[in-house]
């Protein structure tokens, strides 16, 4: 008979920590093994120490929390390395691009011994912890000189370690395995076929994913998040007639696996980490759009957990590996952009103001590594380059619609600023991200850009008809009709330009934004249609 790990009521072998907590017997379990009760509750059987030693942990805990402060200036993203060499590395802020991968890609419990993560702290008390810091902490008398010069042109920033998961709360310890297995058992075979799809055809024009860490994560076996893992895999599927390998066998059903993606990302929140970030990202990039209300509230939480975990902070400075810090700058601006355009779509005022980040667009020098280098991938960047910048234009039309208390008065001079500002970058685009002439083939993303740019442009449009109506002016009557045929004048674009859209146009990358009339300024192309196209 196998023995067990800890006899009855044992003073020699200490009890679980849960089991100690909630002052129950621990009994069963093997060294590889969990305890009776952790096994049947599926959650994690640790022995931390002795009960002893546990109590003056308590007691000192408190008189060191302070010590538990990290500052921006290098900062781990949720999950802070625990080597001093992760923490700050040379001067010129390079350090090792081993932690990307796990940290950003990997599942929050790929290492057991982070059950914290790391919070952005109150502005307001960020200086002041930082002065405590200086007295209460020997290691920040290191950091305080890096902290000065990284605070010169933005208020310091600083990170708080806090619990990853709900005390007391029964949960998975690696929340979605239980349905990446099953969709795994579905798409095995294909998986491999399906990753080269996505970062042909998704991942140039809309690059947020770190695509050697995360070929790399996939490749060495459970290491990926199981949610991210999901949602990925069953956005892939959209590509799946794109692949003259996969064409041959029958499709597995979409909403099935969409649903199994949508279960493990609602697990994941209950521990979220960055990766979670990611899985709402891909979420709102699938089509069909079925479900609007749930789209809208997983923006609202990916932002709000995005800004936890200081995204919305501007990393330049930060003593951070380049890649990483470029990293986190697409996949702020990837939740901006899904924030923003689903409230231009769906008719919910976006969450993100652009008064509380100043994250920098992105470059191109960042998004396109040296050693993946092509003309293909350099234009398709360019393209996620300018939808950044015509989603921070679009940012600016949004309070014009949304805002209750509007002053008419100054409506005026933000409508005419805003069309210049849109007719600047239109101007600023380069020749290959211009409507395509003839059998010219186009960018990927350059169609939906110039669907995009269009629908701001009768936003406003229709926002300036709107104003002339309320107006006081004489020339009321004359101001309504021009307004009205300029209004007329960009829905016959928009309309003129959905039906010149070829077959290969349609299988670019596009934000799937299905509008609702009720409240949409626009009608968008329905996403089921081009779910269908795409897929024929």
């Amino acid at each position: 008979m196998e023995s067990q790990r800890r006899p009855y009521r044992s003073h020699k072998v200490p009890a679980c920590d849960r089991c100690r907590r909630f002052k129950r017997r621990c009994t069963g379990g093997t060294p590889d093994r969990p305890c009776v009760l952790c096994g049947l509750q599926d959650v994690p059987c640790v022995i931390s120490g002795s009960p002893k030693a546990q109590m003056n942990t308590r007691r000192t805990s408190r008189r060191v929390n302070q010590r538990r402060l990290e500052p921006t200036s290098a900062p781990a993203a949720p999950s802070p390395p625990q080597d001093n060499s992760g923490r700050l590395s040379t001067a010129d802020g390079e350090g090792s691009q081993d932690n990307i991968g796990p940290d950003y890609h990997g599942s929050p419990d790929h290492d057991r011994s982070k059950i914290e993560m790391s919070m952005v702290a109150c502005p307001v008390i960020s200086e002041d912890i930082q002065i405590l810091e200086r007295y209460m902490s020997s290691k920040a008398n290191a950091l305080s000189g890096g902290l000065a010069s990284h605070a010169v042109n933005s208020a310091p920033s600083v990170y708080l370690r806090v619990p990853r998961r709900r005390e007391g709360l029964a949960i998975s310890q690696n929340p979605g395995k239980q349905q990446k297995e099953i969709l795994m058992q579905i798409l095995q075979p294909y998986a491999d076929e399906l990753v080269r799809l996505y970062f042909d055809k998704y991942h140039p024009a809309f690059p947020i994913l770190d695509e050697q860490s995360f070929i790399e994560l996939y490749k060495s076996g459970d290491k990926l998040s199981p949610a991210l893992t999901c949602e990925f895999f069953a956005l892939s599927l959209i590509l799946w007639k794109h692949s003259p390998t996969l064409k041959k066998f029958p499709k597995p059903d979409p909403q099935f696996i969409w649903n199994l993606a949508v279960e493990a990302m609602q697990h994941d929140f209950m521990a979220p980490g960055l990766s979670t970030v990611y899985s709402v990202i891909l979420d709102m990039m699938g089509r069909p759009v079925l479900s609007v209300i749930m789209n809208t509230m997983n923006i609202g939480r990916a932002v709000c957990l995005a800004q936890s975990l200081g995204l919305n902070r501007d990393p330049t400075n930060w003593r951070r590996p380049k890649s990483e810090k470029a990293l986190r700058i697409r996949l702020w601006w990837a939740v901006v952009i899904n924030d923003r355009w689903s409230s231009f779509a769906h008719g919910i005022p976006p969450v993100v103001s652009r008064t509380q980040y100043d994250v920098p667009v992105p470059v191109l020098a960042e998004i396109v590594p040296e050693t993946v280098q092509s003309e293909y991938r350099i234009k398709a960047a360019e393209s996620f380059i300018r939808l950044c910048t015509l989603t921070v234009i679009l940012g600016d039309v949004l309070p014009l619609v949304y805002d209750l208390n509007t002053n008419q008065k100054d409506v005026w001079k933000q409508i005419r600023r805003l069309e210049t500002d849109l007719d600047g970058w239109e101007d600023s685009l380069p020749s290959y991200l211009q409507p395509a002439a003839g059998d010219q083939p186009s960018v990927s993303g350059s169609s939906s850009l110039r669907l995009g740019y269009l629908s701001v442009r009768l936003l406003l449009n229709r926002i300036a008809l709107h104003a002339a109506t309320l107006s006081d002016d004489l020339d009321r009557p004359e101001n309504t009709k021009y307004h009205l045929s300029q209004l007329r004048k960009s829905a016959q674009e928009i309309a003129e330009y959905v039906c010149s859209l070829s077959k290969a146009q349609l299988q670019e990358f596009w934000l799937p934004c299905k509008s609702s009339q009720n409240n949409a300024p626009l009608s968008f192309p329905d996403a089921r249609q081009i779910h269908h196209i795409t897929s024929s």
